[in-house]
């Protein structure tokens, strides 16, 4: 009796699965991994990331929250932590403005990121170019630098 109650219960999780599919891409939730490019006055080094977004309610779920954690290697050898507020005013496209910091040997700097992008979708999983312009400040002084990509992720 055990056996068909197992049986039972993995082919009823299995034919659930196409609807979970189908319904994943239009849950409140979006991950992602950026790979990418970071260029400065000085250099172009490759970056890696992770990015979260809620999609809240507002504005018929064309607002969103977000936070991305970026790692910039080669000789800049940076972590990037930054929130913010996600906008989708047309279609796929997305425009962000988000607020955090920049940490290089051990040395904390302010940064002010506004970006844009724009997602493709395959059922579920999403892909597309995204570009962000982030305002660094540390002692007064005040850079600027490019972050070109690649966004791969999932909505669930």
């Amino acid at each position: 009796m055990k056996k068909i109650a197992t049986k039972c219960a993995a082919v009823a999780a299995l034919s659930m699965l196409p609807l979970m599919a189908a319904q994943a891409g239009a849950g409140n939730n979006h991950a992602a991994v950026f790979l990418g490019v970071t260029n400065t006055s000085d250099a172009t080094e490759p970056t890696v990331g992770l990015e979260y977004e809620y999609r809240t309610g507002l504005w018929d779920r064309k607002i969103g929250i977000g936070v991305v954690a970026e790692r910039i290697m080669g000789d800049a050898n940076a972590n990037l932590f930054v929130a913010g507020v996600v906008v989708h005013p047309w279609q796929d496209l997305k425009a962000n403005l988000s607020a955090g910091k920049e940490s290089v040997s051990g040395k904390s700097k302010n940064v002010l990121r506004i970006g844009v992008g724009y997602d493709f979708h395959y059922d579920n999983i999403s892909y597309g170019p995204v570009y962000n312009l982030d305002r660094i400040s540390y002692g007064g002084k005040t850079t600027t630098s490019h972050v070109i990509g690649v966004a791969i992720g999932m909505g669930f």
